[in-house]
Parts: structure tokens; sequence; C-alpha cells
């Protein structure tokens, strides 16, 4: 229970912040967030600041955007789509996991991820819709 309670503390801090972002994310760009603690097989963040990278699917305004969260766990499944990132590291984008957060969340920017890679992950998605 501590976990939650720790993370609960990190979203209190998050949400009270009054920071100028300087910066927005743009679709197909890989940023580090601060994911949460969640529930039961949703993907959680990690650390003491429950991060994770994500990937932005979608933007609607500069307040809130589609992702998907990344692991450096690749499997074949059909809701995992498994690459290489620019540091040759392989991580997957995990499909099931697609939801909408807030500006306030995202922390720093990573990397862009490839065009047609994203385009790739974007049908993909719209099959399980």
């Amino acid at each position: 229970m501590n976990t939650f309670d720790n993370w609960n503390q990190i979203k209190k801090e998050i949400n009270a912040r009054e920071d100028k972002i300087k910066t927005f994310p743009k679709e197909g760009e890989v940023w580090m967030s601060n994911f949460g603690k969640n529930i039961g097989f949703e993907q959680d963040g990690s650390g003491d600041s429950f991060s994770r990278p994500i990937l932005v699917i979608k933007k609607f305004n500069n307040q809130m955007f589609w992702v998907v969260p990344l692991s450096t766990k690749q499997k074949k499944f059909d809701f995992y789509h498994n690459y290489i990132d620019p540091d040759r590291n392989n991580v997957s984008v995990i499909l099931a996991q697609l939801r909408l957060i807030s500006i306030k969340r995202i922390k720093r920017k990573l990397y862009d991820f490839e065009k047609g890679e994203l385009d790739i992950i974007k049908n993909k998605l719209k099959c399980f819709l």
C-alpha cells in the first residue's frame, strides 16, 4: 500500500505545479512522463517518480494527449510493436495501454519516432478500435 501513498503524494505535487511549459509535445515524439502507480495489469511508472517513457500518438491541444507507454521487454503479441530506439535498445510500444494524459505528467523529450513507424503504430491502433 505504501507505493500507492507515495504516488498519491507525487500526484498532488504534479497537479499543484504552476510551471510555465516551454515546449509542447508533438505526435511521434517520445517523452519521459510521470506515469504513476496503477491498478492490476495497467502499466506503471518506475523509480521514485513513477516515470515511464511514452509515445505521443495524438495531440488534442497543448494540454491533452493520447499516449502509449514504452517498455524494454519485447513480446510477440498483436498489442506490442517492437522496434530499436536511437540508442540501439530493444523497445516495445504497448498498444493495448493507450490512454489520455495531461501535459502536467510530461517531463522531458527523449527522441523523435520515425514517421513510417508511427504510421504503422497508428494503423495497428485503428484495428483495435
